[in-house]
Formats: C-alpha cells, structure tokens, sequence
C-alpha cells in the first residue's frame, strides 16, 4: 500500500505557517494582555499541533478508523482537562480551620 504523499509546496507553506504562529506566540508574549495572553497563547498552540497533524502525521489523508481514533484521544484529553480544572478551581470553596 503507498503511503499518502502532499507536494513539496504544502509543507513549506506548512513550515511557513508553523514560523509564522511561533513568531506571533513570542511577539504575544511580550504584551501584557492579562489573561487573554495566555487564551492567545493556547490557541497559537491548538493551531500549530493542528497543522502538524494534519500535514506531517498525514490525519488529512488517513481512513476513517484513525480519524475516529485521533477524535477519541481528543475528547478523552478534553474530559481530563475537565475535571482537573474543575478540581483545582473548586480548591478554595470550603474553609479550613488553621488556615
């Protein structure tokens, strides 16, 4: 079976993408924003893992059992970012004798 192949110009247009989020998630860095720094910066970050697992890992061109693998993974990595961030905000909420 051959293995799925792009053109050479959709991976330097992919690298140039890639430098161009990295870029802008340094120049991000030096704002002051507040909190919308980091929102920027994760989302910089969601971009470039979508590129190079679109275009490098080959998920554009992959059968439909890995796309349903890849959502999967997904969802699951989703579920635990849940239910840590609903433990660590919730950290607070009952007072503790001593503290």
């Amino acid at each position: 079976m051959p293995a799925p192949s792009f053109p050479a110009r959709t991976y330097v247009l992919t690298y140039v993408g890639l430098l161009a989020l990295t870029l802008s998630t340094v120049l991000v860095g030096f704002l002051n924003l507040g909190w919308g720094s980091m929102f920027l910066a994760v989302a910089f970050a969601t971009a470039k893992a979508s590129l190079i697992a679109m275009v490098f890992m080959h998920a554009l061109v992959e059968k439909t059992l890995v796309r349903l693998v890849i959502a999967g993974a997904l969802i699951w990595f989703l579920i635990l970012v849940t239910l840590t961030m609903g433990d660590y905000i919730t950290r607070g909420w009952l007072p503790f004798p001593g503290k």
